[in-house]
């Protein structure tokens, strides 16, 4: 079903909104009111697409996600883990703007970290094969580690102003957990 223009449009002005009120104070200080004034549109509109203001950052959130999980297959159809992260980066780079609240001090912590586990099962798996004698605790906490260290650097890149190209980051990240993985494969 194809959305109406002015829809898309609405939506659109009340997803910037509260991203713009994001950026000045954490979402549970954000009211209705205040997303409505900066859109330029009525209470009732607001509440025909979103039934509050984190129906509205979990469906800009879903959607991000979305975004990046499709980075994210396309990248392991190549099965590196850099073509991997490039693609994650990218995705990350053209939603810069919202990646930027996202990650800011008002933002969903959790966010990239809910991102970097859409591989989990995938990463685990090729992990087991490369280094069949490893044990499989030790391959979880690997993921931990780079999971979470991998959302600080790409956090970092964001909220620095995606200096780097996102293959770059990739590269970097690359170059991190190939000597972890090393250690832990005994290689």
């Amino acid at each position: 079903m194809k959305t109406d223009r002015r829809v898309r449009y609405t939506r659109m002005m009340l997803k910037q909104a509260l991203l713009s009120l994001m950026l000045e104070r954490p979402i549970n200080r954000i009211t209705v009111t205040e997303i409505c004034a900066r859109a330029e549109v009525n209470r009732a509109t607001f509440y025909a697409h979103y039934k509050d203001p984190y129906d509205l950052l979990a469906r800009i959130e879903n959607e991000l996600f979305e975004a990046i999980q499709a980075s994210i297959r396309r990248g392991l159809s190549r099965s590196s883990l850099k073509e991997i992260l490039t693609e994650i980066c990218k995705s990350i780079q053209e939603n810069g703007d919202l990646c930027r609240v996202i990650f800011s001090e008002h933002g969903d912590r959790e966010f990239l970290s809910r991102v970097l586990n859409i591989a989990h099962a995938e990463s685990m798996a090729f992990w087991q094969k490369m280094a069949p004698q490893a044990e499989p605790r030790a391959l979880a906490r690997l993921y931990e580690f780079f999971s979470h260290g991998s959302a600080g650097v790409i956090r970092s890149w964001v909220l620095s102003g995606m200096q780097d190209t996102p293959e770059e980051i990739a590269a970097f990240i690359e170059r991190i957990s190939a000597g972890g993985f090393a250690q832990v494969a005994g290689k």
